[in-house]
């Protein structure tokens, strides 16, 4: 007769207690991580192949946009931070995907121009909890 792989599972206490704090631990470590990083006010950082070459805080309602000219592997990719957020405005790759995803403005967002090796990533607070609400 074959037992039941969920009833033989066999520890002490001693083992019950360390896998809950591993546990405890791995979560306060999560939430530490995710409140350090969402902290401070919302800023574009741009990247030329693992290479920070700007951060810029996004602008708030009546403050001038900002443009940035990012030198990548095919050419130049023009980024402009405003109100709406950031978004690549033109790129010299092919598929123009960067240049069709439009703004973005949450945290933890990020444009990629893969071929041309340019990444814009949005982090800190962002001004809206919510991307979308629907009824």
């Amino acid at each position: 007769m074959r037992k039941n792989s969920l009833h033989t599972l066999t520890g002490t206490w001693a083992d019950r207690i360390i896998l809950l704090s591993c546990l405890t631990l791995i979560a306060v470590a999560w939430l530490f991580i995710h409140a350090l990083m969402a902290s401070g006010p919302a800023q574009a950082a741009i990247y030329y192949n693992k290479t920070l070459l700007a951060t810029y805080p996004l602008p708030q309602t009546g403050q001038a946009s900002i443009h940035f000219e990012a030198m990548g592997k095919l050419g130049i990719s023009e980024i402009t931070i405003d109100q709406q957020g950031a978004r690549i405005t033109s790129s010299p790759c092919i598929t123009q995907q960067c240049v069709l995803s439009g703004a973005h403005r949450h945290s933890g967002d990020m444009i990629a121009c893969v071929p041309n090796q340019i990444l814009v990533t949005i982090r800190g607070r962002s001004d809206t909890q919510f991307d979308a609400i629907a009824e």
